[in-house]
């Protein structure tokens, strides 16, 4: 049931988002291979204006590029390598494509805990967020929870325990004391492991491989998945940790994001945009030369756009803008 029901909301999704036309069918294994290649590390310019000649083409090439960069967002948490190959398959039709990244979600949760890494968890989760947007949720026993961009939650809460699971995004949470005597511990997991709220605020975001988190108010226990010792963080820490380990981190904790803005002081201008691409659908880059432009500010994550004419008010460098999907920050002349 669980295999036929992910196969199906693969098919449904990418159906709903894709005219069945000729020219389109044509497009898709195109622009498969251009998402290959813009992901490859030799990439240069004059890939990126062949890519930007073939895009300008047709509605229809578009409407492809499109499709599956959404579809790659989707199969984000899959191992890249596998990503790619199904991407990167010669002369495919619309129908085998579908196929072969239906099979792919299929087989990738293998041999993990499947509520941890399979896309069907974040497509079916009880609350989510899309790109941009945020969500506030009044949680049963008074706390009040927080999704950021882009971001999937379960809540499980019963006579022994209060859970969330964050399957891929941010989170905000803020603990209130639990009605129910005695009192349930309040746990949030990750695939990486679990945090235990001690009456507190805190955040937690995954970034890859590990799961970080920021304590704003009191105190939170990070248990690593496969770890024997757990480790305390207390207000003002952040630490980042693995199935393996967790760590202790001089990052400064960004304070701001469920406010609408990020504030920033002296962050590299490549971090700063890496940080508002997960507020935008895209692309959204910069050149090597400025990429270390160290960058202080508030910047709306709202509207990005905003942002980036700030930015470019503010520091010597301009935009390029070739869709409204690819954004790169060069040097101003």
């Amino acid at each position: 049931m669980l295999s036929l029901s992910l196969g199906a909301r693969v098919a449904v999704m990418a159906v709903n988002n894709v005219k069945n036309d000729s020219e389109l069918r044509k497009a898709l294994p195109e622009a498969s291979r251009w998402y290959v290649r813009l992901q490859a590390s030799d990439v240069d310019d004059r890939d990126h204006a062949a890519w930007q000649a073939w895009l300008s083409q047709s509605p229809s090439h578009q409407q492809a590029w499109q499709q599956v960069e959404n579809l790659s967002a989707q199969l984000g948490q899959l191992p890249s390598s596998l990503v790619r190959a199904t991407l990167n398959s010669a002369d495919i039709s619309r129908r085998q494509m579908l196929r072969h990244l239906g099979m792919l979600a299929l087989v990738a949760p293998l041999g993990f805990a499947v509520w941890q890494l399979a896309p069907w968890q974040q497509w079916s989760a009880q609350y989510a967020t899309a790109t941009g947007e945020q969500r506030r949720i009044d949680l049963p026993d008074g706390s009040q929870l927080t999704l950021n961009t882009a971001s999937a939650v379960d809540i499980q809460f019963d006579s022994e325990a209060r859970h969330i699971r964050l399957y891929q995004g941010e989170i905000l949470v803020e603990t209130a004391h639990d009605p129910q005597t005695p009192s349930r511990p309040f746990f949030v997991d990750t695939p990486q492991g679990r945090v235990q709220a001690l009456g507190t605020r805190f955040t937690v975001r995954l970034d890859d491989d590990y799961s970080r988190v920021a304590v704003l108010e009191k105190t939170v226990r990070i248990f690593p998945g496969n770890a024997s010792e757990s480790l305390d963080l207390h207000q003002g820490q952040q630490a980042s940790f693995s199935k393996q380990q967790s760590q202790l981190s001089a990052k400064p904790m960004d304070e701001s994001w469920w406010t609408g803005n990020l504030m920033v002081v002296d962050m590299p201008l490549r971090d700063l945009l890496n940080e508002l691409s997960r507020y935008r659908k895209g692309s959204l880059t910069c050149v090597d030369e400025v990429a270390a432009l160290k960058i202080s500010g508030a910047f709306p994550l709202k509207d990005t756009d905003r942002a980036l004419a700030a930015i470019t008010r503010s520091f010597p460098v301009r935009e390029e803008r070739f869709t409204p999907w690819w954004v790169r920050l060069v040097v101003a002349h």
